[in-house]
């Protein structure tokens, strides 16, 4: 069962990723990964910043899942 949770927050931190990038390449121009995939099913490696891209969408993952559930209770009232 944990496995199960800890790979919907890796999913949900890949996806917000992954919109912000299309986001950065439309408004700004960059130069980000389209590929869906690349976000979710990234290899383990790290950047400068020393977390690995597995922690990144684990903690975005979290903030994604509590931004979901508040939206939900706010909607509902």
């Amino acid at each position: 069962m944990n496995n199960i949770i800890q790979k919907l927050f890796f999913a949900l931190g890949g996806l917000a990723r992954w919109i912000y990038a299309m986001f950065m390449n439309l408004v700004f121009d960059k130069n980000h990964q389209k590929n869906i995939g690349y976000y979710l099913f990234e290899e383990e490696s790290s950047d400068n910043s020393g977390m690995d891209f597995n922690k990144k969408n684990f903690v975005l993952g979290i903030f994604m899942f509590i931004l979901i559930i508040t939206l939900i209770q706010f909607i509902e009232n």
